[in-house]
């Protein structure tokens, strides 16, 4: 992507999985943002970004989480955050609050498996 990140996209049981390593700050928010929305599939129950190997994380891109949470729930999915135990993103997202607005988890199976709740069934 640049050089302070990578995005890598997998699916794991029909969800994405968005994994992004270094960093996301000012600089490149609106990039992560834009990978984010390309991984978005109205098809999938949800959608799980994994920052677990992010090193920096400030308030820009927790505003890009919450924006991801958002465009996710109006295609009817579920945003869920993957996170390690005591990593940077955990606290910053501790924070700010964010489990007002979607769950974290510290595995990526807990984390499909809360993504994969998400869409309701009608």
């Amino acid at each position: 992507m640049n050089e302070l990140s990578e995005v890598e996209v997998v699916a794991r049981d029909g969800v994405p999985v968005v994994r992004i390593s270094g960093e996301i700050d000012l600089s490149n928010a609106d990039a992560v943002l834009r990978s984010i929305e390309a991984a978005i599939d109205d098809q999938a129950p949800g959608l799980v970004v994994d920052l677990r190997e992010l090193e920096f994380l400030d308030s820009a891109g927790v505003r890009l989480l919450f924006e991801a949470a958002r465009l996710v729930t109006v295609v009817d999915g579920r945003f869920v955050a993957l996170v390690g135990p005591g990593s940077p993103a955990l606290r910053v997202l501790e924070l700010a609050e964010a489990t007002s607005l979607f769950p974290l988890e510290t595995t990526e199976a807990d984390a499909v498996s809360a993504a994969s709740a998400g869409r309701r069934e009608t």
